[in-house]
């Protein structure tokens, strides 16, 4: 008879529930952090990013608008 003493639990054996969040946990644990310098000197970067791309817009809009009124498609 075998016994279940030396037996290894296959990665797929237990509550699938419970393996998910190990699966967390663990991969939680792997993460870098960013440290709050690198942190803002992102957030500044995207802010910027974003705002050169509504000014970008902004001005798209207008030279389609001013065309448009020029051609009397326009309001």
């Amino acid at each position: 008879m075998t016994s279940s003493k030396g037996k290894k639990s296959s990665p797929n054996s237990g509550n699938p529930i419970s393996r998910f969040f190990t699966g967390v946990t663990t991969e939680i644990k792997r993460i870098r952090w960013p440290k709050f310098s690198e942190l803002m000197s992102d957030t500044g970067r995207v802010l910027a990013f974003c705002i050169l791309f509504a000014i970008f817009f902004i001005l798209c809009d207008l030279v389609i608008s001013k065309l448009l009124i020029m051609i009397g498609v326009g309001a």
